[in-house]
């Protein structure tokens, strides 16, 4: 077919211009940005260029025009499945080609399922963008479908279902879309069902990809380093040569899909009532908004929303004696229906139609007339936004993908168009709310007996001094999954002695040959997730962030407990990367700290200047700077040693069934094994203040002082700590303005705690605020605590902890790492039950008995 690049639209005349937004007729004609510019490929594809010669990548990303808005409920999950499947070859490339060149050229290669679209990204360092330019290409026009992996795949995104409809907040939803969009395909699940998940077949899959995935349903992005001209050399070279086709989409009168109307549409003088997996009663209210709005207009109203939102929910809880726990107000928009959502968190059942009255008239006295400054100010907001967003080419897709494709590319530059949010804030100042809303009040359902459900109360441990063996294991029969953490053990020691990062290159090289094609046929049919590291851009979690241990995270179906772990046991046993692996992975994690763009360089002093005055010196600190293959070699053999492992497993399976799987290990002592390693506090012996100036936008702080403890109260100080930490932050972000991100507390480590305040902040802040932190720690300032402050907050800090050990893979973290550095699985559990029992005057004791600054360090990076 022709390739030629042809611009596009009324938009993309000859002097680059374009009319920004919709929902006006009359907008000016402003010209493209510097180094934006849009066409239009001869096979239909639509292109979007944006320069930022400051960046070292360039991130590619394709929106595909098909989502599960366009989805029946024969086919409903079909666009997320078929995501799935096009990572698992080409005509040109298998499952493990396409993993390997991704990794050989340092790339970033991943994709997301939303109602409008499929999104799909490719992130390289700017020399390689062509070769990864070819491997998306050749994923989104000749993938193979292979029908060998279709079953593995089903089971993967079963999986996703039982993870997700595990939490309440899902069912709320699904409650919540089934009643709101009747007749609709946006009433079903992006992820489907397990029902038709498990009817799908491969070749309805395959014909909804070639109706799909052609170049006219489709709309590119390129975000980074690189000439126009050049890069418009290479997309037409390399997605110009692919055939356009007719999209289909299915026509049924009693079913709407994608942008049309449904005839059932939601009723307005409406109350639906649900039931959920959740302890508290939600009413969800929906006020219709006017159609047609464009997103500015959306904006807008957020905004008044969320600056009145405190104020009407305090009014509702008094009004409702405290039955009403929170208050959200949000925008619930769809090409056919705008909503605005009003969800209530009830502790109790109240009268529905009274507290339905009362929200409607908090709502409805709402003005939404905004002064001009705050428009001003709502439009830097905006244009700021986006030119944050070019800055990320690995997140530019996933923030404009959903306007891509319902409003094209116009919508996402309409940032740049000046007059937008003007129109919509005298649109918006006009607004009434209707007074009948639809209503959907959701309860909790009749609990289960869950006597038998508590994973770690039937924790055994199965441990063996003589041969290194540590093996935890608890039960819980109530659940399908089978979870294995392994903590390895002395990474601190190791890398010292082996080589920086080994441990990371390590586990990489593991995950690389767990997802060669012989492995991923054997671990099919156990439905393996494997997290072998931390994604740098999206860290997994901070209880991940000890220097002195690793980890790897395997989740499956508990069906066949003894072949999973069997399998399991033959991948790690003498466990030896091959040379390739090992430049794999290298060439991976240059990509990825390519990728972090060189970090805070101001923050980097900062924490280094900061961890030199109160930690004493890092005996692993040096080491060899490179990393060998031989080295890593000589490292797998000691660091991924069985006995070198603590290895804890929750499943429904009886501990000692458990612990007979793991006879044929191997385990066999460690000689010479070293001290568990743990950052350790000084205590200073006088006063000290460092300051230093790189310049820049933004400035550092910490204010500190550390005292010897009694590691018996370590369950009071973390009380304390949260007060002091709510109070601190509350004055200083909240009520002064100085802050966004805030750290300050007390950190206990064995027999010393730190107290102190850290805290990025603008320079011009600086003065004001060292003067003030040695208040907040003044024992005199809990005089007017009372027992119900204290209650709240631990509340919300055990909520908190409850909540991340929620999975079976966290609870199993959690009994790894109370063994490693407390010697007692059961440390963790023990620690937070004696939280829970702190009461007010053991708090205000501590306070007294610690809270005397001693030697305080201060720390400015300006």
């Amino acid at each position: 077919m022709a390739v030629t690049l042809v611009v596009c639209c009324v938009l993309l005349q000859s002097d680059q211009s374009y009319a920004a937004g919709k929902h006006s007729n009359d907008r000016q004609v402003r010209p493209l940005p510097k180094g934006v510019s849009v066409y239009q490929l001869d096979n239909g594809m639509k292109v979007l260029l944006i320069e930022n010669p400051a960046l070292p990548m360039v991130g590619v990303n394709v929106v595909v025009k098909v989502g599960s808005a366009f989805e029946t409920f024969s086919t409903s999950g079909m666009s997320h499945m078929l995501e799935h499947l096009l990572f698992n070859g080409t005509t040109t490339r298998s499952q493990k080609q396409l993993y390997d060149d991704v990794d050989r050229i340092g790339g970033y290669n991943n994709a997301t399922t939303a109602e409008y679209y499929t999104n799909y990204m490719m992130v390289t360092p700017a020399e390689n963008i062509r070769k990864g330019m070819e491997i998306q290409a050749d994923m989104l026009f000749r993938s193979t479908l292979p029908s060998d992996k279709f079953e593995k795949e089903k089971g993967i995104v079963l999986e996703e279902i039982s993870k997700s409809l595990a939490d309440p907040q899902e069912q709320l939803e699904r409650n919540t879309l089934s009643m709101l969009y009747q007749g609709h395909a946006l009433s079903l699940p992006t992820l489907g069902t397990y029902s038709t998940i498990q009817a799908l077949s491969r070749d309805d899959v395959n014909t909804f990809y070639k109706n799909n995935y052609v170049p006219n349903n489709m709309i590119l992005s390129v975000i980074g380093k690189f000439r126009t001209s050049a890069m418009l050399a290479l997309i037409k070279e390399i997605y110009g040569k692919a055939s356009p086709g007719q999209v289909r989409r299915a026509s049924d009168p009693e079913w709407a899909t994608g942008f049309q109307r449904p005839q059932e549409a939601a009723p307005g003088i409406t109350v639906e009532h649900r039931q959920y997996d959740g302890d508290d009663f939600v009413m969800r209210v929906f006020y219709a908004l006017p159609s047609g709005r464009p997103q500015e207009f959306m904006q807008l109203l957020t905004y008044v929303t969320e600056k009145a939102k405190e104020r009407l929910q305090a009014s509702l809880k008094t009004r409702f004696h405290q039955s009403v726990k929170s208050l959200k107000i949000t925008t619930r928009l769809s090409p056919f229906s705008d909503f605005l959502e009003a969800t209530l968190i009830l502790k109790t059942r109240v009268d529905e139609d009274s507290l339905l009255s009362a929200l409607t008239s908090e709502l409805s006295g709402l003005s939404f007339d905004l002064p001009a400054e705050t428009v001003a100010a709502e439009l830097t907001k905006t244009r700021t936004e986006f030119a944050r967003n070019i800055e990320k080419p690995h997140m530019f897709g996933i923030y404009n993908a959903d306007a891509l494709a319902k409003e094209g590319i116009e919508a996402v530059l309409s940032a740049y168009g000046r007059d937008n949010l003007t129109d919509a804030a005298k649109d918006l100042a006009g607004l009434k709310l209707g007074p009948h809303p639809f209503v959907l009040v959701q309860s909790p359902a009749a609990k289960k007996d869950t006597s038998r459900m508590d994973a770690s109360g039937s924790a055994e441990q199965f441990k063996n001094d003589a041969s290194g063996k540590n093996l935890i294991v608890a039960q819980n029969d109530a659940n399908r999954l089978l979870a294995i953490h392994y903590l390895v053990k002395h990474k601190a020691a190791f890398e010292f002695k082996y080589g920086k990062d080994a441990s990371k290159i390590l586990h990489e090289c593991l995950n690389d040959r767990l997802k060669s094609d012989a492995n991923q046929k054997a671990s099919g049919r156990f439905g393996f997730s494997f997290t072998v590291n931390d994604n740098p851009f999206i860290p997994m979690d901070d209880i991940y962030l000890h220097p002195d241990f690793g980890y790897i995270r395997v989740e499956g179906l508990a069906d066949d407990v003894p072949g999973a772990i069997a399998y399991l046991n033959s991948q790690f046993k003498d466990f030896v990367p091959t040379e390739d692996e090992f430049k794999r992975a290298v060439e991976k994690f240059k990509g990825n700290e390519a990728m972090m763009m060189g970090g805070d360089k101001s923050r980097k002093l900062f924490d280094a200047l900061r961890d030199s005055v109160l930690y004493e010196r890092n005996l692993y600190a040096g080491g060899p700077s490179i990393l060998t293959y031989q080295n890593t070699i000589a490292f797998a053999k000691e660091y991924f040693a069985p006995s070198n492992m603590i290895i804890s497993i929750v499943s429904p399976s009886a501990p000692e069934s458990i612990d007979l799987l793991f006879k044929e290990v191997g385990f066999s002592p460690v000689a010479g094994e070293p001290p568990v390693y743990t950052p350790t506090l000084l205590l200073p012996a006088k006063a000290g203040s460092i300051e230093r100036t790189i310049g820049g936008e933004r400035s550092y702080v910490f204010w500190g002082f550390v005292r010897a403890i009694d590691p018996n109260d370590a369950p009071v100080l973390q009380a304390l700590s949260l007060i002091l930490s709510e109070r601190i932050v509350f004055d200083i972000r909240e009520k002064q303005g100085m802050a966004y991100n805030i750290s300050a507390g007390i950190d206990v480590i064995k027999d010393k705690a730190l107290f102190f305040v850290s805290q990025g902040t603008r320079p011009q802040n600086v003065g004001v605020l060292m003067p003030q932190y040695p208040r907040f720690f003044q024992a005199g300032s809990l005089d007017s605590l009372k027992q119900d402050d204290l209650e709240k907050a631990v509340n919300m800090y055990l909520g908190r902890m409850m909540f991340r050990r929620l999975s079976s893979i966290n609870q199993a973290y959690y009994l790894g790492y109370s063994a490693y550095f407390f010697n007692d699985f059961t440390y963790d559990a023990r620690f937070l039950d004696r939280l829970r029992n702190v009461r007010l005057g053991d708090v205000k004791a501590a306070a007294k008995k610690y809270m005397q600054v001693t030697n305080p360090q201060a720390i400015i990076v300006r």
